[in-house]
């Protein structure tokens, strides 16, 4: 059993059921059952009121890269903010975004030369589908007013970004009559990814599937502005990893049908995967690419649009011809955020950030194995620091009645094991900060086996 709450949370939670609206909740459920008070956070751990640790096996929402309260972001945020705390980014600039860009630029493909600035991951989004189709314009494309998407994709909730995603889902197809044209495509799951593969006609599908990407352009090609895809994992999809070598026909196929490619890698990037971007493993280069999330290392809300001189182009002119690019936010570039996120690059160039990574890969890769022995267990695959397996009865094999709400009630007996995790449907995973010690790992897995019933 946990332990009990200190008595001032009790006054505490009352005020947030009273008056806090919680993201991706039905609130009704946190009249029995309230939301977990946080007190702190450290490393790889949150500290909860209780006086409990647990390790942040989701990084809390794939924000955490390097860990909570790493002492070198935290002292860039207070030597900023004591200096310049916020400016606004239209008609000024300033260093932290100069330096953002600096240093940002020589990690990311060759081809992207410009950057926006804005402030979540959605909104990198928004700006990306509206640079494309603005931008198809300009150059002369007037038919181009739809958009391409993989089938099962997450791009952010902002309308823009739903109407890019996966529409058939209980969170976004009530807004379909709001939402702008999208094709959809979808693309098989790669089982190299899996811990016990099954590759019996593998390279027959992965045949077809190219055929498929290549009809869906005879199709559609003529009328899209842009295609946009997650990279190699389709996370809140429910982690689906898919072929690097699609990735590569998409490139070629909105090349050869004049297509923008939009790369989000909101949740990919920063080493997650295992290099940098997870568009570096198949060779490929977007017209427009999507940062966020660990950009800042998790510490504030930060977002970058980048684009190639190609498309910043169609948008030089003289202020009276209409090609400005009239879009913008509050906290577009915060100094703040930007030395934050200065911070967050240069441990990569300054630590063995991406070896540690390589060996958290191994260990999740370990972990994953044992999972997959279990019988409520399917398809445990992983990628990077990126572990993931789909949830079943053992009795029966097949998944769980989602009224049962099975990943709920896992999430939260995992809490009094001391391990946060927050499964997506029947899709369980775990994607810790870069920075967590693989014993950790290990140790969660052990967790989970014991309460999946396996020990």
């Amino acid at each position: 059993m946990p332990t009990p709450l200190p008595p001032d949370w009790s006054d505490r939670l009352a005020l947030d059921r009273a008056h806090v609206w919680h993201p991706f909740t039905q609130m009704q459920v946190h009249e029995a059952d309230p939301p977990v008070p946080l007190v702190g956070a450290e490393g790889c751990d949150l500290l909860l009121a209780n006086g409990e640790r647990v390790l942040d096996g989701i990084s809390s929402w794939w924000t955490c890269l390097h860990g909570h309260g790493h002492p070198r972001l935290v002292s860039a945020l207070e030597r900023q903010a004591a200096k310049l705390d916020h400016a606004m980014f239209a008609g000024f600039t300033h260093e932290p975004a100069l330096e953002l860009v600096t240093r940002l630029r020589p990690k990311l493909p060759a081809n992207l030369t410009r950057a926006f600035f804005s402030d979540d991951g959605s909104t990198a989004v928004e700006v990306a589908l509206k640079m494309a189709f603005q931008a198809q314009l300009q150059r002369g494309e007037q038919g181009r007013d739809r958009f391409g998407a993989l089938r099962g994709g997450y791009h952010g909730d902002t309308l823009g970004a739903v109407g890019v995603g996966e529409l058939e889902n209980f969170m976004t197809g009530l807004f379909r009559p709001l939402l702008l044209a999208c094709e959809r495509l979808e693309v098989p799951e790669d089982p190299r990814r899996e811990v016990h593969p099954d590759l019996t006609g593998w390279p027959a599908r992965l045949d077809a599937a190219r055929e498929d990407l290549r009809t869906f352009f005879n199709l559609h090609g003529g009328r899209l502005a842009a295609f946009i895809a997650e990279p190699l994992i389709q996370c809140a999809g429910g982690m689906r990893m898919w072929p690097p070598e699609l990735l590569q026909e998409l490139r070629s196929q909105c090349d050869a049908f004049g297509v923008y490619l939009i790369l989000d890698e909101v949740a990919t990037g920063f080493g997650r995967t295992g290099t940098f971007l997870a568009s570096e493993q198949a060779a490929v280069a977007p017209d427009l690419l999507c940062l966020s999330k660990g950009l800042s290392g998790g510490t504030l809300p930060l977002s970058m649009t980048w684009a190639t001189e190609a498309i910043y182009g169609h948008f030089w002119g003289e202020p009276a011809s209409g090609r400005a690019f009239l879009h913008g936010h509050s906290f577009t570039a915060n100094p703040t955020a930007c030395a934050v996120a200065c911070a967050s690059l240069a441990l990569f160039d300054d630590e063995p950030v991406l070896a540690q990574a390589t060996a958290l890969s191994a260990t999740m890769r370990e972990a994953f194995a044992l999972l997959a022995g279990h019988p409520a267990v399917r398809q445990a695959r992983s990628l990077g620091t990126i572990g993931a397996c789909r949830l079943v009865d053992p009795a029966t094999g097949r998944a769980h009645d989602p009224a049962a709400r099975f990943g709920w009630r896992l999430h939260r007996r995992a809490l009094d094991h001391g391990l946060l995790v927050r499964p997506i449907g029947d899709c369980l995973y775990l994607m810790p900060p870069l920075g967590t010690p693989p014993a950790r790992i290990a140790e969660a897995a052990e967790t989970l086996l014991h309460l999946l019933g396996g020990g």
